[in-house]
């Protein structure tokens, strides 16, 4: 029974076409001050309509805002940057449990893990994926490699990000969200895992320069996309949002998708 709920629940975070686009409006537990994350809350009920399937959000704004989220699925973030004063984000500890997702109404759970960390982060997302599976909550498992806050390191190279992906899956991630690079290197990394993967927000480039990321991350393989900054930041929220689904779910081109944004 729990394993048809938790199928039934992942569903509900992808669209027909098999593809899922999140937003994630969790910046504010990992980072000391994010920026327009109240304004992007608020327009989620227009960004239903254009393609958004589900907001990734921590239990503050899932249990005070529900009426904001009630048209997309529902990711509980179980889990916090252990300084959010540390930009580098060293280390994170669950601060949610698969009870508290009940509790909120969500279709699934998230929580970081870091191949490589000296701390018990892959203890307790191995917990949480135990416990959200009893309760048939999916799991999505964001796995990086410890040094990912480097960025341009070796340790960010598709082969090690592969080893952290499939980390994940042995951990209980029916997702696994982690860093693509939308390169045939990202190969290695879907080759890894019998589970969905999905981009983590992308690199912060120009409008054009991020929709062919986004395209050929879908090309290679990616299940979609869970993407924060690169929505949250941008002047047109909404028109990105109707841009990037274009591309997720309706197989626009990057200048067809263009086209979109500039006409909203």
């Amino acid at each position: 029974m729990t394993i048809g709920a938790s199928t039934r629940r992942l569903h509900r975070l992808f669209d027909d076409d098999g593809r899922s686009f999140m937003l994630a409006l969790d910046a504010h537990s990992f980072s000391p001050a994010p920026q327009n994350v109240d304004r992007a809350l608020s327009l989620v009920p227009q960004m239903a309509p254009l393609g958004l399937d589900a907001a990734l959000v921590p239990y503050g704004i899932a249990s005070r805002r529900p009426e904001l989220l009630d048209g997309v699925g529902l990711v509980l973030r179980c889990d916090a940057s252990r300084n959010v004063l540390d930009p580098s984000v060293p280390g994170t500890r669950m601060v949610n449990d698969a009870g508290d997702a009940v509790r909120v109404g969500a279709d699934a759970v998230v929580a970081m893990t870091f191949l490589g960390a000296a701390d018990d982060g892959q203890d307790a997302v191995q917990v949480l994926a135990a416990q959200a599976h009893a309760q048939g909550l999916p799991v999505i498992v964001e796995s990086l490699p410890y040094s990912f806050s480097g960025k341009g390191t070796p340790g960010l190279a598709p082969e090690t990000v592969s080893v952290a992906a499939r980390l994940a899956e042995e951990l209980g991630a029916d997702l696994v969200k982690t860093r693509l690079t939308g390169t045939d290197d990202d190969k290695a990394i879907f080759d890894a895992v019998t589970v969905p993967v999905v981009a983590l927000g992308g690199p912060k480039t120009g409008l054009k320069e991020y929709l062919e990321y986004l395209s050929r991350c879908l090309d290679l393989g990616a299940s979609g996309v869970a993407v924060g900054r690169n929505i949250v930041d941008d002047p047109e929220p909404l028109a990105k949002v109707a841009a990037m689904a274009g591309i997720i779910h309706d197989g626009k081109s990057v200048t067809d998708a263009l086209a979109v944004y500039e006409a909203r």
